[in-house]
C-alpha cells in the first residue's frame, strides 16, 4: 500500500524528525499527506491530531488512514488559529495556506489568480498559525513551518518575524536533518529549475526547555 505525493512534501515531512510515541498535531491536515508521512516515520507508534477548518475534507484522511493501516491517525475539526489542548504537544506540523507558487507545475492557472494583495493576506494567516502552534508546544518540542511557495515574504520572513515574537524558539538546521542540496540557511529550500522538484519551504523550530 502506498501513496503518493511530491518529493519536496516528504522532505519537509523528514525534517520534522518526530519520534516513536510522539504526540504530533497536524494543523492544516487536509487532504493528509503530511499526517500519512508522519504516521509512517513514526512505525504508527503515537497520536497524530489530525485538524482541519472544514469537515468534509477529513473524510479525504480518515479513508487514506484505513486504507495505508494506520490507527496512530485521529482527526479533529477545530480552527488551527485556536487551538485547545488539554496537553502540550512534542511536534506541531503546520503545512500553512500560502501562495502555492511553488506548484505552478501542476497548478499553472495559480499565477492568473493570484494577486499581490494576496500574499499580505496570508502572511497574516500564517503568522496567527505559528502563534497557536507555539502556544501547544511543549518545551522541548518543535514547529514544522512548511509552505508549497518559493516567496520570501511567506518562508524567511515569515519565520523571521515569528522568532521575534517568540525568543523561546530557535531555528535547528535542516542541514542535520536533510542533504545539503535541499537546504540554504538553515531552512529546507526547493526550486523547481534546480531541484525537478515543487518549489517548497520548510523550517524546524525548536521550543527551548
Amino acid at each position: 500500500k502506498a501513496t503518493v505525493q511530491d518529493a519536496s512534501a516528504w522532505l519537509a515531512t523528514k525534517l520534522a524528525a518526530p519520534q516513536k510515541g510522539s504526540k504530533i498535531v497536524d494543523l492544516c491536515a487536509a487532504p493528509g499527506g503530511k499526517s500519512f508521512g508522519l504516521a509512517e516515520l513514526i512505525g504508527d507508534e503515537g497520536e497524530i491530531y489530525a485538524i482541519d477548518k472544514y469537515s468534509s475534507k477529513l473524510r479525504f484522511i480518515e479513508e487514506g488512514a484505513k486504507r495505508l493501516g494506520f490507527s496512530s491517525i485521529k482527526t479533529t475539526t477545530a480552527d488551527a488559529e485556536n487551538l485547545d489542548f488539554d496537553e502540550e504537544i512534542d511536534l506541531a506540523f503546520l503545512d500553512a495556506p500560502c501562495s502555492g507558487l511553488g506548484v505552478l507545475s501542476k497548478k499553472p492557472d495559480i499565477k492568473w489568480k493570484r494577486e499581490r494583495e494576496d500574499i499580505l493576506k496570508l502572511t497574516a494567516t500564517q503568522e496567527r498559525l505559528l502563534d497557536s502552534a507555539a502556544k501547544i508546544t511543549k518545551p522541548g518540542g518543535v514547529i514544522v513551518y512548511s509552505t508549497c511557495t518559493i516567496e520570501p515574504e511567506e518562508n524567511e520572513e515569515t519565520v523571521a518575524k515569528f522568532l521575534s515574537r517568540h525568543p523561546e524558539f530557535k531555528l535547528d538546521p535542516a542541514e542535520n536533518y536533510l542533504p545539503k542540496s535541499v537546504c540554504k540557511d538553515g531552512f529546507m529550500q526547493t526550486m523547481p529549475h534546480i531541484h525537478f522538484i515543487d518549489g517548497a519551504f520548510a523550517a524546524r523550530l525548536v521550543k527551548e526547555k
